[in-house]
């Protein structure tokens, strides 16, 4: 997925509610520790507010245009379990051991900087 398509996908499938209400209350405390970190200028970023009702739906978007805290939270989230649906670019992929049931890729093929090139897969 590119950012776009990982953002446009999971505000399409947020219709559905993948967490109990014991779950959105986790979420939301896991988050709202994180986001104490930033500064109250930060806070106020359309990211914050964008993501928190996704994940506490259960679904999550992961790319490199978030902020890292968010990111690192939704690491998090995702390890525990807390998010069913996870929406990312290749960024996930890279240097982390996540546990997921099922990966979709929406296409076989990533632009390289100067064209669309196959993605090589290894086992």
């Amino acid at each position: 997925f590119s950012k776009k398509d990982c953002e446009t996908y999971a505000c399409a499938i947020a219709k559905l509610d993948f967490n109990s209400e014991d779950e959105k209350h986790l979420v939301e405390e896991v988050f709202n520790n994180a986001i104490d970190l930033l500064s109250d200028e930060d806070k106020k970023l359309p990211q914050i507010n964008t993501v928190l009702p996704l994940l506490k739906r259960g679904v999550g978007i992961h790319h490199s245009g978030l902020l890292p805290i968010i990111k690192e939270t939704i690491e998090i989230l995702f390890g525990e379990g807390l998010i069913k649906a996870l929406f990312a670019t290749e960024t996930f992929s890279m240097g982390l051991n996540m546990p997921a049931r099922t990966v979709l890729f929406t296409a076989a093929r990533k632009f390289d900087g100067k064209e669309l090139r196959w993605v090589n897969i290894k086992y």
